[in-house]
């Protein structure tokens, strides 16, 4: 019986003895403390080396980057069991920092393989005397600590607020570590007085240090969102005000024009546009070789017209090149698409050697690919039958090309991204203009109509995902008329300023009703609705914005076409939702509109 009660007794004593331990937890945690001040000045260090930020931010995560993300998160933990506090046998360190830190960024290869590397050291070091109570402890929980990390960064990447899984994570892996000390450091008791001593401090200055690296990572996507919405902002600027130039393709006078605006639009110092076997216009620095006229004869240029691929010169050195004072150095070639088959490239030139940024790296992939998909819908255009209907009143006052831009704007978002998903988009949409553009009467089926819904839909759909849910309650009805291009600009007003406005999106519903007036269709969302004022201003006489035209237009055609009892009717309330609806009415029957 003795032998049972004499365990629980010591226990006790160590319990009494801890009390007393106020003054060493506080020395502790200050200890800590500055040494992870240095931790933190490293990590922010860090933050800010391009390589490391673009692995952090990457979604798509490589063999190869998962190895240096490895190493560097496991040195990173060696660098936290080298910033520790010697206590009783023991490291009281921040190495769990850099190993959770991996696995919740990289995953749980990248989590386990950190863990291996710091861990295996932590052993190493045991084995040379320092902090050898604890050694084995620490070399076994702090791969485990890591994988647990990867498992739960597997799940939570991506999501807001990181830096909350992270504190908890950390509280975790403490734990670990804790117990496995309990389980492999001897004598029990003194195991056992460490860890009552070390656990509070060594949880609050990890969680802490977790908590504020991952707001720093934190900042790392902020800038990088940022980064991206400018270059988007830019792309689609340039992209507007090039959109006139492109529309022949590469072969016509417009090409010198459209390498203009870029170079003037841009930081690059240079721009160049190729076919497949000559320069077709240059802006900027230049030498004899970049003249318009002049045929390829860069190998680099070659290998991007074969492999279709985006090349970046960081310091250019081309055996090729005649001219050894060429003061281009690096540069960003693209090649351009024209229905899936390279037609030619684009090049951006800086005059310094390694200065292109990842900004420039993101401009010039928005801007080749914006270009290949226009270039793919201006082989589409260039159908007589196409180009004739397209000059039938501009498709109604120009809602048709306000259309075909925001597409080319999610598109081209999707290029980045998705480019199965973008290029079914472009094939859907010239389906949609084929069409409409058949049609030699000024109004068109109902279906032909949805089509044109649907088309839009699925681009915002792929866009916006799950925040957006489209119904159609049209059903049957092939002998119905209306003027082209009458619903869509409502159903995007719906989705864009009342749907996309609130952080869980919502649904449109599209319907169709019949009464002894004739056919009402319907447009109504559950939306952040409108006021009184602003329904006034989308129907009134001054429009100041884009929506407001659209509105005016819609429905001074439907007035025009079937009279003032079809005029839009809007009805809206705030945090509601807004309904449009307009009436084909009978009488258009009669006089044979259909």
């Amino acid at each position: 019986m003795c032998i049972q009660v004499a365990p629980l007794i010591d226990i006790l004593r160590i319990a009494r003895k801890l009390r007393g331990a106020k003054e060493m937890i506080k020395s502790l945690i200050l200890g800590l403390g500055n040494r992870f001040t240095i931790l933190f000045v490293v990590a922010f260090l860090l933050t800010r080396i391009q390589v490391f930020r673009r692995l952090v931010v990457k979604k798509n995560i490589s063999i190869k980057d998962k190895v240096i993300l490895a190493v560097f998160f496991g040195c990173f933990g060696i660098m936290g069991t080298y910033l520790s506090v010697p206590y009783g046998g023991a490291l009281v360190n921040t190495r769990v920092i850099g190993v959770v830190a991996g696995g919740i960024l990289g995953g749980p290869f990248v989590g386990l393989a950190a863990g291996l590397i710091a861990g295996i050291h932590r052993g190493m070091l045991g084995f040379w005397g320092i902090g050898a109570f604890t050694a084995l402890a620490c070399a076994v929980s702090t791969p485990l600590e890591g994988y647990l990390s990867g498992i739960m960064g597997k799940h939570v990447r991506g999501r807001n607020h990181l830096w909350i899984y992270a504190v908890i994570m950390g509280a975790v892996a403490e734990a670990i570590r804790k117990f496995a000390v309990l389980v492999f450091a001897r004598p029990f008791e003194t195991a056992f007085e460490l860890i009552m001593t070390i656990w509070i401090p060594m949880t609050i200055i990890n969680c802490l240090g977790l908590a504020f690296f991952f707001l720093i990572i934190q900042s790392v996507f902020s800038e990088h969102e940022k980064m991206l919405a400018e270059q988007s902002r830019l792309s689609l600027k340039i992209v507007d005000e090039i959109l006139p130039y492109i529309k022949q393709g590469l072969d016509n006078s417009n090409n010198e024009k459209l390498v203009n605006i870029i170079h003037s639009m841009s930081e690059f110092d240079a721009v160049t546009i190729t076919d497949t076997k000559k320069i077709l216009a240059h802006a900027g620095v230049s030498t004899k070789r970049h003249r318009p006229g002049n045929k390829l004869v860069t190998t680099l240029t070659s290998e991007v017209l074969e492999s279709g691929k985006v090349m970046i010169i960081d310091n250019c050195k081309e055996p090729e090149c005649e001219h050894r004072n060429c003061p281009i150095k690096a540069a960003i070639i693209a090649p351009l698409m024209e229905d899936g088959h390279v037609v030619g490239t684009m090049k951006l030139y800086k005059i310094l050697p390694n200065s292109i940024t990842a900004i420039d790296q993101e401009l010039g992939n928005g801007l080749a690919k914006l270009l290949s998909t226009q270039l793919t819908l201006s082989k589409l255009e260039q159908n007589k039958s196409l180009l004739a209907q397209a000059e039938l009143k501009a498709l109604q006052a120009q809602i048709n090309p306000h259309f075909l831009f925001n597409s080319l704007t999610v598109i081209g978002s999707l290029c980045r991204t998705n480019n199965e998903k973008a290029r079914d988009l472009i094939l859907n949409l010239s389906d949609v203009f084929r069409k409409t553009l058949n049609v030699s009467k000024e109004l068109v089926p109902l279906t032909v109509e949805m089509e044109h819904v649907k088309a839009y839909v699925e681009i915002e759909k792929a866009r916006f995902g799950d925040k957006l849910e489209v119904h159609y309650e049209i059903g049957q009805n092939n002998d119905l008329a209306l003027p082209p291009l009458t619903l869509q600009p409502l159903v995007e007003n719906a989705i864009k300023h009342g749907l996309l406005l609130k952080d869980e999106g919502g649904e449109v519903i599209i319907s169709l009703k019949e009464d002894e007036s004739g056919m009402t269709l319907v447009v109504s969302d559950n939306g952040v609705g409108m006021n009184s004022e602003t329904v006034d201003t989308l129907l009134g006489e001054r429009t100041d914005d884009n929506d407001s035209i659209g509105f005016k237009n819609v429905n001074a055609r439907l007035i025009a076409t079937f009279g003032k009892e079809s005029k839009l009717n809007i009805y809206s309330e705030i945090n509601i939702g807004t309904t449009v609806s307009f009436l084909i009415p009978k009488t258009g029957f009669k006089e044979g509109l259909f």
